[in-house]
């Protein structure tokens, strides 16, 4: 009896670790410089939620500054970062930033950026001759976002002179698993309970 639920234990525990592995890699650290060109990533159908991350959390970067290319700046910092789909000369992007000032070193912006309950989502369209800011408003971070096919997305840092900047910005898309993955966990650790108090019970009576 005891060989025979410890093998199906076993078995359930790896399986679970193993749905668990395949949702938890489904994560992509996108590093996005301050300095060099977009950064350019095709993403699978699906949803994913974005979250800003730093050196620390394996990402490239904390923040960026426009005027500090050694790095001994202090003030003006800031994680804000844009993301086009539009492969044009002047594609229309979107800015995801905070409201307000900077802020005083690397550390303290991506702190701010991290623990804020919302962020500032501005669409920029070019209308011919300069870029128009429109719809901007708050979202919930972290958020989601969802693509309904495969979508190519450029990130880059909305900043003209890339000369003098310094830095860059670090951020993490991770999969969100879907209701079936969700339910068959939720199942698993349903059936994994079960073998538990009938083993319990098998004991009790012995």
């Amino acid at each position: 009896m005891y060989t025979r639920f410890a093998r199906l234990a076993a078995g359930l525990a790896a399986g679970l670790s193993a749905l668990s592995l395949s949702v938890a890699a489904h994560a992509t650290i996108i590093d996005i410089s301050a300095t060099g060109a977009p950064t350019i990533t095709t993403f699978d159908a699906g949803s994913y939620r974005i979250s800003w991350i730093g050196i620390a959390d394996g990402g490239a970067f904390d923040a960026w500054h426009p005027s500090c290319p050694d790095d001994t700046c202090v003030g003006a910092w800031r994680s804000a970062f844009a993301a086009t789909t539009d492969a044009g000369i002047n594609p229309d992007f979107t800015v995801f930033a905070l409201p307000g000032p900077t802020f005083a070193s690397p550390a303290a912006s991506l702190a701010a950026f991290k623990a804020a309950p919302t962020i500032l989502s501005t669409d920029l369209n070019w209308n011919g001759a300069s870029y128009v800011p429109d719809s901007p408003e708050f979202i919930a971070t972290p958020w989601i976002v969802n693509f309904s096919s495969s979508t190519t997305v450029g990130f880059f840092i909305p900043e003209g002179s890339k000369s003098d900047n310094f830095g860059g910005v670090s951020i993490r898309f991770t999969a969100v698993p879907e209701p079936q993955t969700w339910a068959l966990m939720i199942v698993g650790f349903g059936a994994a309970g079960a073998m538990l108090r009938r083993r319990g019970q098998a004991l009790a009576r012995t």
